[in-house]
């Protein structure tokens, strides 16, 4: 059985790992990654089993959330292994690592992957290869967003982090019918 596109639900558990890291500083307002070291372990430890079950359901992992996932891996190795200097730049960057993990994930599923960096399994490769590449460049240019707006976690971290998301959504409500 093909599956044409991935089921809502597949797409929004996928976000939970990082929403466990983001919710304590969205209800108090402030975030402060270094404080972070509990919520990082906590969504590295979901990527776990969120993943194999939307894998095992023969769905496609959304790449930038894959990065994603590495990011809150990367956190959770700065806090307890302790890597003091890993630490410190994770906080002084704030998303910009994320992003960075994201640009990662897309040029390693660009190559590895049938489907690509837009992640849909679509009936025309070059319009996997086009999408992605498309998608790749936008992620490039967040991620000089989120550099440059690294001080200012809203402006440098949550509106690129949805408009990436929704960017990569919409794109693939674009392509052909799957395989």
């Amino acid at each position: 059985m093909s599956i044409r596109r991935n089921a809502v639900w597949a797409e929004l558990v996928q976000l939970l790992p990082v929403i466990s890291l983001a919710f304590p500083f969205i209800v108090e307002g402030k975030v402060d990654l270094g404080r972070a070291g509990v919520g990082f372990l906590i969504g590295a430890l979901l990527t776990l089993p969120i993943s194999a079950a939307v894998v095992l359901r023969g769905h496609l992992l959304n790449p930038i959330l894959v990065g994603t996932n590495l990011w809150l891996w990367l956190g959770c190795a700065a806090f307890y292994l302790p890597a003091p200097a890993l630490q410190a730049w994770l906080v002084d960057t704030q998303s910009f690592g994320l992003f960075a993990a994201a640009l990662l994930a897309g040029v390693a599923t660009m190559v590895l992957s049938p489907w690509g960096y837009i992640a849909y399994r679509s009936s025309d490769p070059r319009w996997n290869r086009k999408t992605s590449l498309a998608l790749l460049v936008f992620t490039l240019v967040i991620v000089g967003w989120a550099w440059l707006f690294r001080h200012d976690i809203r402006v440098g971290g949550g509106l690129p982090f949805i408009v990436l998301n929704v960017t990569r959504r919409v794109m693939a409500r674009k392509a052909p019918l799957g395989a």
